[in-house]
Parts: C-alpha cells; structure tokens; sequence
C-alpha cells in the first residue's frame, strides 16, 4: 500500500482540533478560547466547546485567569523506552483473576448512592487510569476527569490519593511533578500531602472537597489484591453540597463496598455468602470505617396488620 495520502479524505473536525493543539503547544503562555477562534476562524462558541474537549480528555489545562493551556503530557503519560520495565498489573504472584468482581464493585457503589462511581488503576509509573464508571444520564460529571489521570493532577482526587498512598513508586514519581493548584483549595505542599498520604493509608479511604475541581468532592477506598501487591481504587463523585450533608453515609458505602470487593477477590466469589457471619457491618483489617447506617438508610419495618376476612385484593364496600 503506497504511504501517499495526499487524496486521501480527512475529518474537518479532527484536522481543526489539530490545529487548536498545535496553536496551544506554539503559544505556552495560554490562549483563550476566543483567541483560539479568531486564529482557527471559528465562532466563540464553537472554540470554547473544544476547549472544553481539550480540558476534559486531558490534552489541555485552564488556568486560573481561564486560559487554555497545552498538558505537558498526553492523557495516557509521557512514552516510554520498550527496554523500561512494563508496568505493574492487577496480579501478584498467586492472586486468582478478579473476575466480575471489580466491575461488580462499582455497581454496588452506584446503586447505593445513585452517584456517579469509579474504577481508578495505575496503568503505568506516572499514569493513573479511569477503567469503569456507573452513572445515569443527566448525573453530572467531574470536570477534567476523562480516562486518564496525569500525574501532575494526581494530588487532587480521591481516586489516585488513595493510589498514591499505597504505592510508594507511585508516589515518588508524582512527588516530582510540581503540585498544581487545581483549585484554591488544592493541597499545593509537599509536607502536607505528604501527611495526609499517611492519613490515607492508615484509615483506609481518601476524601477530595473541591480539591481538583469547583463544586464537586471525590471519595474513595482501596481494593488490595490477595497478595497485597496491587491496589485498585474504589469510589465516587459529587457535588460539594451533597458531600457535605452526606458525607458519613457515602463514606460508609464506600468502604463497604470496596471491603467487600476486596473479600470476595481473596475467596475467588462473585456475590456474598449469606452464611458467612462476617458480611454485616463491620470494619476490615486497618481500616477506620465512618459510622455505619442501616441498609437504604432506613429503620427496621414494621409488620403489616391486616383485617380478618380480607384479602390484600379485596374491594371496599
């Protein structure tokens, strides 16, 4: 096959959206979005929709005066050499295959809390990878979270803090990035994500308040392999408001879940065992568990009284 492609048809949209990046990685000082359109000789609108593109998928960063900026890596990491070592996968030495039970994970979370909920792994030293969400049409997403998360925005969400707690190469490679602030208030200290990396590793979950992005929290537990080398990370997104007035009870199916995940992984089932007397609440090992709430977050229920004679069908008179 010849390597011409001189007649050969291109997208408008994806040739434009090449030209956007190229403008952005020529002008490190950040553009707006209508100066992006005037170069491109496109509508206001139709510029600051693919900034919006850009932003989400990871190609690109706002700053804080809203101007477009180039990422200083692809959304999937910077490349590297064949001859590195590959990264670390979901499997230590003698761990069973998760099976279903992971993705079960994250539906259990997402019918529990109606909020919108994740899978987060390590993909690569610096890359951290978003590889299943749950949410309902309409359920708002955390903006700038697309499938990737670069490790110069690691320190903002709950998902990778809680990765980063359990990996120290994990967190020595992102130590390096300078700590951006996302928001006014993301933790911009070495010191002091330092210690709440500590935090995070000792009570088992991680919590985000506005940290990586204005109106939304993030909330997340680990889900450790059997053989304790590889941490999934377990959680989900929503607004600050709700978070605020929710926190306790999200957090509580938070970790639930994710304990449970991580039992099932280790016994190699895909659903509960009613037998089993631990499956109730309770806390796994090294894990300060939030207070814990009744199933649907109601109370017991009460017996339903009925007349003699009458039928749960049977018609007044």
């Amino acid at each position: 096959m010849s390597g011409d492609t001189s007649g050969a048809r291109s997208l408008k949209t994806a040739a434009m959206v090449l030209r956007a990046l190229r403008l952005l990685g020529d002008h490190p000082e950040g553009l707006s979005a209508a100066e992006i359109g005037e170069r491109l000789g496109k509508s206001p609108a139709t510029a600051r929709y693919m900034v919006n593109t850009l932003c989400e998928a990871g190609f690109a960063r706002r700053d804080d005066s809203g101007r477009c900026r180039l990422g200083t890596a692809p959304p999937w990491g910077a490349w590297v050499p064949p001859e590195q070592p590959a990264a670390p996968s979901d499997l230590g030495p003698g761990d069973p295959a998760p099976g279903a039970v992971l993705a079960e994970a994250v539906t259990e979370l997402y019918r529990r809390t109606r909020q919108r909920a994740y899978l987060v792994r390590r993909t690569g030293t610096l890359v951290a990878s978003v590889s299943d969400v749950r949410g309902h049409q309409g359920l708002a997403r955390l903006p700038g979270l697309d499938t990737h998360v670069p490790p110069e925005r690691a320190h903002g969400l709950a998902f990778t803090k809680v990765l980063l707690a359990a990996s120290p190469t994990y967190r020595e490679a992102v130590a390096t990035e300078p700590l951006a602030a996302l928001t006014p208030a993301t933790v911009t200290c070495p010191v002091r994500l330092g210690a709440e990396l500590d935090a995070v590793a000792r009570q088992g979950w991680a919590r985000d308040e506005e940290e990586y992005a204005r109106g939304f929290g993030t909330l997340a537990a680990p889900i450790t392999s059997p053989s304790g080398t590889s941490t999934v990370a377990l959680g989900l997104s929503c607004s600050s408001r709700r978070l605020v007035a929710h926190a306790d009870e999200l957090l509580a199916d938070v970790v639930a879940v994710a304990r449970d995940a991580a039992r099932q992984w280790a016994t190699g089932t895909d659903h509960d065992d009613p037998d089993d007397p631990d499956d109730g609440p309770g806390e796994a090992p090294g894990v300060v568990a939030p207070p814990a709430r009744p199933a649907g977050g109601r109370g017991p229920t009460r017996p339903v009284r009925r007349r003699g004679g009458r039928g749960v069908s049977a018609r007044r008179r």
